[in-house]
């Protein structure tokens, strides 16, 4: 019998996917992309300092698209199969689980290795330039595909134990920022209880502490902890891929649910929606405003998840005051709470604004409710209601910590009037809520035309919150390749004031919002129909502009 089977299956299918092939092409073009700006921005300064730092920002960029990629890539992979009901056909052959496992992992990696490796050779230019050692490359680069390793067989074990694509993703994410940050944490707290000189040990575990020791400056003193730490990532990817080989053959069959389970179950549900009596008076109340806001807002533990995770976040962020005391009073910190607090949530109501058209869609229920009196102008208004009972209260409460926060920085005097500060806070706040509208409507868009929340949700985030940012990079890079010119520096010779930046940035994400809503709100009221019976058509690649791929040639026909 051929060892590993489905490898050889699996990677014919990923070598017909354009996707395999466009990753190694975007990851160079990505890597180009940055590495020109940052040459460009710092042209003026020694060889030997634009080398460390174009090194420096690379390297960093290629552990964070290893990881993000990684799960992203296979922690849908087997969940998928199981919600297909086609799981249990492989092993009804003699084929096992780890036959299973590996084959989806050689498909699923492939293309983000590709894409990987095509980012090393930007990557070397820096040797060229000076400030970076041979050794040091070479670790950075093993370092990578060991980042890439753990992440792939992190996803691909939350795959096993899940059929929830965004379950899934979410357990992987959450099983790696555990393993970055866990030991660290505890390190933390024993230092500052026993005033005793940090332990380093307690950061060998942790992914990052590896990324780190890569570094020639850090490497030089901790250069036996760097294998260590090495060592430990990588095993942390072999114990995930032998518990996902262990645990696919049996996650795969219908169990019949027991006593003990049904009782939990309905626990579970009387916390999630509330007993009989109070699920009938709320069913009737919305009920009476929109039937599709029912279907999407019956299940309110959604909306105390958000309040959860600021009760996390405020019981974080007053530990850190409690363990730094006055430090932790600054601007840096002001700022990085605003942007973990607007990103968690752009990236939350992105999924879920697409991700009851792509469930609903791919199960038949939606074309099925378009067979009734409601109209396609009642399911998006009750889908957009759903949206707002579940995240006001808690973009509100957001908006409020901001407002704090500026008024908590202006105590500063090295913000100086304090005018600049207030602009940009203002700035953010506006585009806050301003992507959170047009995230709403483009990801229902988008969770009609896609078959996966994830990749509807990935589909949103890259166009409204990076779009802005690749053209505030782009426009700020040519005009420093323009700022070379002294006939140029002549004619643009003008004192702009400090606020212009911020309100350009505004200004482009405004414009990047207005385009993408119109659309999308146009796409929804013209197509929803048409899109909502073609649950089985293939996905239309972004690349096709709307044309019908078209089938293959059979031989001899």
């Amino acid at each position: 019998m051929t060892f590993l089977p489905i490898v050889e299956r699996e990677l014919r299918v990923a070598s017909r996917k354009r996707g395999t092939h466009w990753m190694r092409i975007g990851g160079a073009i990505g890597a180009l992309i940055i590495g020109g700006w940052i040459m460009m921005m710092m042209h003026s300064l020694p060889s030997q300092y634009l080398g460390k730092t174009l090194f420096i920002t690379l390297s960093s960029v290629t552990f964070i698209f290893a990881a993000i990629t990684g799960i992203r890539l296979t922690s849908d992979c087997l969940s998928e199969e199981k919600r297909d009901g086609t799981l249990g056909l492989l092993f009804l052959t003699d084929l096992k689980g780890y036959d299973v496992v590996f084959g989806k992992l050689a498909a699923n990696s492939i293309g983000s290795f590709y894409g990987m490796l095509a980012t090393f050779p930007v990557l070397a230019i820096s040797l060229l330039l000076g400030g970076v050692t041979y050794t040091e490359f070479w670790r950075v680069a093993m370092v990578s595909v060991n980042v890439l390793f753990l992440a792939l067989a992190t996803g691909m074990f939350a795959s096993s134990v899940s059929r929830d694509e965004r379950k899934a993703l979410s357990f992987a994410f959450v099983i790696l920022v555990l393993l970055a940050v866990a030991s660290p944490i505890v390190g933390w707290i024993t230092y500052y209880e026993n005033f005793s000189r940090f332990n380093t040990a307690y950061l060998i575990p942790s992914p990052i502490y590896g990324c780190v020791l890569a570094f020639d400056p850090v490497h030089q003193m901790k250069s036996d902890e760097f294998w260590i730490c090495s060592l430990v990532t990588h095993a942390y990817g072999w114990l995930f891929l032998f518990l996902a080989c262990r645990i696919v053959p049996r996650s795969w069959q219908d169990k019949a649910a027991s006593a003990e389970r049904l009782i939990l179950q309905n626990k579970v549900a009387e916390i999630t929606q509330g007993k009989s009596e109070v699920r009938k008076r709320f069913r009737t109340q919305l009920l009476e405003k929109n039937a599709f806001l029912w279907l999407a807002a019956r299940d309110r533990m959604k909306t105390r998840l958000l309040w959860i995770f600021l009760v996390a976040v405020a019981g974080f962020w007053f530990w850190g005051l409690s363990a730094v005391k006055k430090d932790w009073l600054n601007p840096g910190i002001y700022i990085c709470t605003a942007l973990i607090l607007h990103t968690a949530f752009k990236f939350w109501l992105a999924g879920e604004a697409s991700r009851r058209f792509v469930d609903d869609r791919r199960s038949g229920a939606l074309e099925l409710m378009l067979s009734t009196p409601i109209s396609v102008r009642e399911i998006l208004r009750g889908q957009n209601l759903a949206l707002v009972r579940q995240f006001l209260g808690p973009v509100m409460c957001v908006l409020l910590i901001d407002v704090v926060l500026i008024f908590a920085g202006l105590n500063y005097q090295y913000i100086g009037k304090g005018v600049n500060w207030v602009i940009i806070w203002l700035a953010g706040m506006s585009v806050f809520v301003f992507d959170l509208y047009a995230l709403a409507w483009l990801g229902m868009w988008l969770g009609m035309t896609s078959q996966k929340v994830n990749r509807a949700a990935a589909g949103g985030i890259a166009r409204i919150l990076f779009l802005p940012w690749l053209a505030f990079g782009v426009t700020f890079a040519v005009f420093a390749v323009l700022a070379i010119s002294p006939a140029f520096r002549k004619l643009f010779n003008i004192n702009l004031p400090e606020y212009f930046v911020t309100l350009y940035w505004l200004l482009l994400s405004i414009v990047n919002n207005v385009i993408w809503i119109v659309y999308a709100k146009r796409k929804l009221r013209a197509r929803f129909r048409e899109i909502a019976t073609q649950r089985f058509d293939a996905p239309r690649s972004f690349w096709n502009f709307g044309r019908t791929a078209k089938p293959p040639v059979v031989a001899g026909r």
